[in-house]
C-alpha cells in the first residue's frame, strides 16, 4: 500500500507518527511524509522520505508576534490568531498536497490533529483518512472544538465546496486511557514510543548522579514570552533542595542564560528520550512528547503551562497523581512556586507510585509494529465509497 503521513507547523507534530511511519516501511509498505518547509528539515532528520508541499509559512515567527508578553487569559492577543495561522498554514499546503495526491494515489492518508489541508484533501477524494493523536485529544474539548470548527470556516471561505471529514473519525491514539477523553469514533490505540531528532549522548550520562536527578526542560516552541519559559529562571533554584539539575536546552537558549548556578549540568543535542533514564523526575513546559516520554520512562512530572494544550496536557497526568501542575503566570508571580513544587514532587513517594502505574498502562498498548501488522483489515473497514484496495493500482 501506499501510505501518505502529513503533518505542518512543527516537527514535534510529526514525531509521535514516526515510529508507525517507520513500522509500515518495514512491513513493505510505501511510506511518504508530505510537509510544509518549515518543517522539512526537521522531518529529514527523522530518517523518512519527505515532499515538500507549499512555500515558507514562517509559523514559529507569526505565532510569537501573536502571543502576549504575560501568560494568562487571552493568551493570543486576538482569539482567531491561532485559527488564522491554522488556515493560512493549510491554504498554503493545499495545492502542493491536491496536485501529489492526485499523482501519488495513496491507499490512506495519516496526519497530525492541525494538518487541516490533508483532511480536506482526502475528503474530498473518498481517501480514508486516520487522525494519529499526539496526547489528550485537543478537539475533545470545548476550546478545541471551536479551534477547528473555526480553521475549517475559514478555509471554506477561501476555498468554496471544500470537503471535510463525516463526524465519524478514526483516531490513532498514543495515550493511555487515563490522560484521554474520546468521543464517538473508532479508535486505534498505539503505544507511544519517544522519537527525538539525532544527536550524541555525553558519556557521563550514565554515571550514577551521586543525588535525585531532575531533568528541565522548556521544548523547543517557547519563545513567546519576552523573558522565555518562566522555568528559564525558576531551575536556578531547584539545586537547593539536595537534587541535581540536568537542564536540556537548545544552545541558543543556553547562551541566553549565562553562567548557570552550582548543581545545574546544560546539555544540548542529545535526545531526551535518552536523558530520561537516568533522571527522578521532569519539569517541563506540557509538551505532549516531553510528557509522554516521561510516561512511558515512569517518571513523575511537574508541569508549567503556558498554553491550553499544554495545560490540558498537565491537567490530565495531574489528576492520575503522576503529575503537578501549575500555570506559567503562577511560576510568575511566585518565584519560589516551582521550587516548593518540586520538593513535594520528588518528597512525596505518591507521585512516583502513581508515574509507574501510568507507565505501565501506557507499555500495555500495542506496539506500532501490531497495529502496523493490522493496518490493511483497519482499511477494509473503512465507511467510503470507492473500489477495493489492491497493491499496484
Amino acid at each position: 500500500m501506499r501510505i501518505l503521513f502529513v503533518t505542518s507547523v512543527s516537527a514535534s507534530h510529526l514525531a509521535p507518527m514516526v515510529p508507525l511511519a517507520w513500522a509500515l516501511r518495514s512491513a513493505g509498505h510505501d511510506v511518504r511524509v508530505a510537509c510544509d518547509a518549515d518543517t522539512a528539515p526537521g522531518a529529514l532528520a527523522l530518517g523518512l522520505t519527505v515532499v515538500r508541499v507549499g512555500a515558507d509559512g514562517d509559523f514559529a515567527r507569526r505565532h510569537r508576534e501573536s502571543v502576549r508578553g504575560v501568560p494568562g487569559e487571552p493568551y493570543y492577543r486576538e482569539r482567531d490568531a491561532l485559527p488564522r495561522m491554522f488556515a493560512d498554514r493549510a491554504l498554503a499546503m493545499l495545492d502542493g498536497l491536491a496536485a501529489l495526491t492526485d499523482r501519488w494515489r495513496p491507499h490512506a492518508v495519516v496526519h497530525e490533529p492541525v494538518a487541516f489541508a490533508a483532511e480536506t484533501v482526502a475528503a474530498a477524494r473518498d481517501i480514508p483518512t486516520l487522525r494519529h493523536l499526539w496526547g489528550p485529544d485537543l478537539f475533545g474539548t470545548a476550546p478545541g472544538a471551536w479551534l477547528r470548527h473555526r480553521v475549517r470556516e475559514l478555509v471554506t471561505a477561501e476555498v468554496p465546496g471544500s470537503a471535510w471529514p463525516s463526524a465519524r473519525e478514526v483516531l490513532i491514539d498514543p495515550c493511555p486511557a487515563p490522560l484521554q477523553r474520546l468521543g464517538p469514533g473508532a479508535v486505534v490505540p498505539v503505544r507511544y514510543v519517544p522519537v527525538d531528532r539525532p544527536g550524541t549522548v555525553p558519556a557521563w550520562l550514565p554515571d550514577p548522579p551521586g543525588a535525585p536527578r531532575v531533568c528541565v526542560t522548556w521544548g523547543t516552541f517557547a519563545d513567546g514570552m519576552p523573558g522565555g519559559h518562566p522555568l528559564m529562571r525558576a531551575m536556578r533554584a531547584l539545586p537547593r533542595l539536595g537534587v541535581q539539575v540536568l537542564l536540556v536546552a537548545r544552545a541558543e537558549d543556553l547562551a541566553r542564560l549565562g553562567e548557570l548556578p552550582a548543581g545545574v549540568r546544560a546539555v544540548t543535542g542529545a535526545p531526551l528520550h535518552a536523558v530520561l533514564p537516568s533522571c527522578t523526575a521532569v519539569v517541563h513546559h506540557g509538551g505532549s512528547n516531553t510528557a509522554l516520554g516521561a510516561v512511558v520512562r515512569g517518571l513523575p512530572q511537574l508541569v508549567v503551562s503556558d498554553t491550553f494544550e499544554r495545560a490540558l496536557n498537565a491537567q490530565r497526568l495531574a489528576e492520575t497523581g503522576a503529575a503537578v501542575h501549575l500555570e506559567a503566570r503562577e511560576a510568575e508571580a511566585d518565584p519560589d512556586a516551582v521550587a516548593a513544587a518540586v520538593g513535594r514532587l520528588v518528597g512525596d513517594g505518591r507521585h512516583a507510585r502513581a508515574a509507574e502505574a501510568l507507565r505501565g498502562l501506557a507499555l500495555a498498548r500495542p506496539s506500532p509494529a501490531q497495529v502496523a501488522g493490522g493496518f490493511e483489515e483497519l482499511l477494509a473497514q473503512w465507511p467510503v465509497a470507492g473500489a477495493p484496495i489492491t497493491e499496484g493500482a
